[in-house]
């Protein structure tokens, strides 16, 4: 590579721009791609895994002479303004238990083992040293300053394809083959979105009361409807699947009078009468369900007049398979770097999850939702895209800060017919 061919560092060429005299580095690796690195702003080998990690997700305990990854312990995140970022994270040290900043804080804090001379650096790189006479120039949104420069070229995409046809898939046997998968999940609590992010909201807008008779339609293994049962409401839970006989055992045990009927949403009608309920409601299914139109004419059908339907989905925008996530770089472990890209949301072919076990979701967008609510008599009373509170983010910095406030990954409305 020539000298007029020499690329400097992505990473370099960003901290110049806010801190005077900055070294510019000549990237070493990924030259050629939009994110071209020095060997200091490259990869550690973290001591723990013996995986190389990005060096802002990665910390180095002067004590122990180790690097740690935050995959290997459990990181926190302090917020804080410096160089092009306003948070960074600390890592405990797999050996000592001492907290020490990822690398990217540890530079600019001067406390770097290059900076520091605990290892040697390569030839030619130019290590920055802080002074209290530096000149730092603040950016208003440092984590936004320059996100949107970044070409969004390095993407991920989940194990799922479209179906043209359902002529060989049974979309139920393929629930009743994840049954034990999903109640096991759900028995635990569920994943951190069910359990901090969807439930909570789901809980707020459906709002159970003493002795009010409410429908939870497509059940599951039973979470939504002992919940609600425990808040005082008369439940009926109804599900297709064989999660449905976890739900009936668990109620035998637990004896909260709820009333789990074998029954397809889209038959509703056939075995309740009109105005059966208080409040309906359906939990993370209406997407899961081919014939959607049907069941909203049934749910409309067996709710009383005024009374409330809660329902939440996956985000039909920012959510698979509409949405892609990516990172840019692609290893860093930071969430500004993850972004996402919508793609095919007009797209309404059923999509197969190739995961074990496979499951089938049928896409469509908002406004399909909508319409037909409207068709049958409902008017929307609110609309929820929930995000991670404070607490959430504190608790989960790397699931939540940045990421929820970014897009919506979910999507809860509660109706009035």
């Amino acid at each position: 590579m020539t000298s007029s061919e020499r690329v400097s560092c992505f990473y370099c060429s960003k901290y110049a721009h806010v801190v005077k005299g900055y070294p510019l580095n000549e990237a070493s690796h990924d030259a050629s791609s939009f994110t071209p690195r020095c060997s200091l702003h490259w990869k550690y080998e973290c001591n723990t895994c013996g995986e190389l990690k990005h060096f802002n997700g990665i910390a180095w305990c002067s004590t122990c002479e180790t690097f740690t990854c935050l995959t290997c312990v459990e990181e926190r995140m302090v917020q804080k303004e410096f160089l092009i970022y306003d948070y960074y994270y600390t890592i405990p040290c797999a050996n000592c238990g001492n907290m020490n900043p990822a690398l990217d804080f540890a530079e600019y804090d001067g406390a770097h083992p290059f900076q520091v001379g605990a290892l040697q650096f390569e030839e030619g790189i130019d290590i920055w040293k802080p002074s209290p006479t530096d000149e730092i120039v603040m950016q208003e949104f440092p984590h936004k300053a320059w996100g949107r420069e970044r070409v969004l070229s390095l993407g991920k995409r989940g194990h799922w394809k479209r179906l043209d046809s359902l002529d060989d898939i049974s979309p139920i046997t393929l629930w009743d083959e994840a049954a034990p998968v999903w109640v096991s999940f759900m028995e635990e609590g569920g994943d951190y979105h069910h359990k901090y992010i969807i439930l909570p909201e789901v809980y707020r807008l459906i709002d159970a009361q003493q002795d009010e008779k409410i429908l939870d339609v497509a059940c599951g293994e039973g979470t939504v409807a002992r919940h609600l049962a425990k808040n005082g409401a008369k439940v009926t839970g109804i599900d297709m699947s064989k999660m449905l006989d976890f739900a009936i055992k668990r109620e035998e045990k637990e004896q909260l009078g709820i009333n789990f009927v074998r029954l397809n949403a889209t038959q509703l009608s056939e075995k309740f009468s009109a105005g059966s309920f208080d409040k309906i409601m359906c939990n993370m299914a209406l997407m899961d369900i081919d014939d959607y139109e049907r069941v909203l004419q049934q749910i409309s059908q067996v709710l009383k007049e005024n009374g409330i339907f809660v329902f939440s989905i996956l985000h039909p925008a920012f959510s698979w398979p509409a949405c892609n996530t990516i990172r840019v770089p692609g290893d860093s472990q930071r969430n500004e770097d993850r972004m996402k890209v919508v793609i095919d949301y007009f797209d309404e072919r059923p999509v197969l999850y190739t995961d074990t076990p496979p499951t089938i979701q049928f896409t469509r967008p908002i406004s399909a939702y909508f319409n037909e609510l409207v068709t049958n008599n409902f008017a929307v009373v609110e609309m929820s895209e929930p995000k991670a509170s404070e607490e959430v983010v504190q608790q989960f910095p790397r699931k939540a800060y940045l990421d929820d406030q970014m897009v919506p990954d979910f999507l809860i409305v509660k109706a009035m017919k």
